[in-house]
């Protein structure tokens, strides 16, 4: 399945695509908030995206709301990476329209089961919408 990574952070995301390349994922990494709308709007656009909370031009919750306010080709699942703990971040997160939240530093088996999850939400959607 193709994974987006959206963080500024070089050493972010250059960890984030070495530990879901290995994870089997193919990953393509963006660096601003912009760059990664283009990409999840696009026709086959990538159904799972990591979107850092603070990004040049564009956050991770106003991705969010984008996505979710656009007709996007396919429903994407969305989990923001971010180094916030605050529980009032979580919910603004989730309430941008965040499907799930992972603060940095992430342990990688977190992260892989998160994605797992997201991957078998898009799967049931895909299995629903074939009935």
């Amino acid at each position: 399945m193709r994974v987006l990574i959206a963080d500024d952070d070089v050493f972010s995301r250059a960890l984030l695509h070495r530990v879901l390349s290995k994870l089997g994922y193919d990953v393509t990494a963006v660096a601003d908030g912009e760059d990664a709308w283009e990409l999840l709007r696009a026709p086959g656009g990538p159904r799972l995206a990591i979107l850092d909370w603070m990004m040049p031009r564009a956050d991770g919750p106003e991705i969010c709301r984008r996505i979710r306010a656009s007709r996007v080709p396919s429903y994407v699942y969305i989990i923001l990476l971010t180094a916030r703990t605050d529980p009032a971040d979580l919910v603004a997160g989730l309430e941008a329209g965040a499907d799930d939240y992972l603060t940095k530093p992430f342990q990688v088996n977190e992260l892989r089961l998160r994605l797992s999850a997201g991957q078998r939400v898009l799967e049931f959607q895909e299995r629903k919408a074939s009935f």
